[in-house]
């Protein structure tokens, strides 16, 4: 895992096609949001971290280096309108199901989101 600066955080998301959870550092630029970086992680370790315990809101977006899910690979990602889960997906895809949930439905572009995170 690279190690963030200070000033970034965490927001802990679930892989779509393999049900397991990652954490994704963001950096604050500005008014926005950017993923940098991705990385495996169970349930229990970001809990013990405090990953789950901020919240990020407003507008996300992927940094230039940011590798995508380290389970499946996807680059695009998506919050359940249900249980407002963050979940990889693969882009394009018009349709998901949420591995959390398990609600079904369209993707819409959106600019305006609400995750919960952590300081490092």
């Amino acid at each position: 895992m690279k190690h963030p600066k200070r000033d970034d955080m965490v927001v802990m998301a679930t892989c779509q096609q393999t049900r397991l959870p990652f954490g994704i550092t963001v950096r604050r630029v500005e008014k926005e949001f950017e993923f940098n970086w991705a990385f495996k992680i169970s349930e229990s370790s970001a809990k013990k971290e405090g990953f789950y315990r901020n919240k990020v809101r407003g507008n996300i977006y992927n940094g230039a280096g940011y590798p995508g899910c380290p389970h499946c690979g996807a680059t695009s990602w998506f919050q359940c309108g249900k249980c407002s889960s963050f979940v990889c997906m693969r882009p394009g895809q018009k349709t998901v199901k949420c591995p959390v949930c398990g609600n079904e439905g369209g993707v819409y572009e959106s600019d305006n989101f609400e995750l919960s995170g952590g300081a490092i």
